[in-house]
């Protein structure tokens, strides 16, 4: 078990963010990196298609050997986790809103999230939930071009508790799809907050935690990175996530 690939599964480049906190942790890792663009966005597809999709896409990666599934995306973490890991049949993490965590800072909090995602924690004291039916779509399909994710245009659609004029009321921001770490500037510009965060870090660790209390850490010299999808997309976004760009790292096998 200290050999196979950690496998990251999204509906498009947002895991990304996820991988790169896995790297941070396990640098001696193989990494599977499924960016499921056909089918992104994930937040506003019926829980059978989604089901569907993901049993094909865990087909898909079952044929590599894998030691672990990471699920990189926040609504099929919480919408069907247990589907997805009974149909794995190996160790699997999801990403998850830190929304104790965010709490537990104080004042005001803001969970920015798919429509199916916020659905999830509605009714949360000190916590406004607000589900963005378009950014993620928007971010997926112009992520060669920042500019035209009009963050603002997203915003403005919604009317929450007038939430969207704010600035500064929210102590805490939660990224509650990974997408948005890709419009993380944006979304700070806007609100102001003292905290932004994500489940990204968190969801690294507890398989980091696994790995190494199961005795399955990597032993490689050095990490590396198999797409699945459309490689020059991902190896472009990547170094936007905060990770290592270029091809020196990446292996096809």
């Amino acid at each position: 078990m200290r050999q196979g690939y950690i496998a990251v599964l999204d509906s498009g480049v947002g895991g990304l963010s996820v991988l790169n906190e896995l790297i941070k942790l396990l640098p001696n890792e193989r990494f599977l990196y499924l960016g499921d663009n056909g089918n992104a966005p994930y937040g506003g597809k019926s829980l059978a298609e989604l089901k569907a999709i993901t049993e094909k896409n865990i087909d898909l990666l079952k044929s590599y050997d894998l030691k672990a599934l990471v699920l990189g995306c926040n609504t099929l973490s919480a919408n069907l986790y247990r589907e997805i890991s009974d149909y794995a049949g190996v160790p699997t993490f999801g990403v998850y809103p830190p929304i104790e965590y965010a709490l537990m800072l104080g004042g005001e909090v803001l969970l920015l999230a798919t429509e199916r995602t916020a659905e999830r924690f509605k009714g949360i004291d000190r916590l406004t939930t607000v589900g963005l039916r378009n950014l993620a779509r928007d971010i997926e399909n112009n992520i060669y071009n920042a500019r035209a994710i009009n963050v603002q245009k997203n915003l403005l659609q919604y009317s929450v508790g007038d939430f969207v004029n704010k600035s500064g009321h929210y102590k805490t921001i939660i990224l509650g799809c990974t997408h948005y770490f890709l419009v993380k500037n944006e979304i700070l510009d806007h609100f102001r907050p003292q905290n932004i965060i994500s489940g990204d870090h968190f969801t690294a660790k507890r398989v980091y935690d696994f790995l190494q209390q199961s005795n399955s850490l990597g032993n490689y010299k050095r990490f590396s990175v198999l797409f699945l999808g459309d490689f020059s997309k991902f190896n472009q976004r990547f170094s936007v996530c905060g990770g290592q760009s270029g091809l020196n790292f990446l292996k096809n096998y």
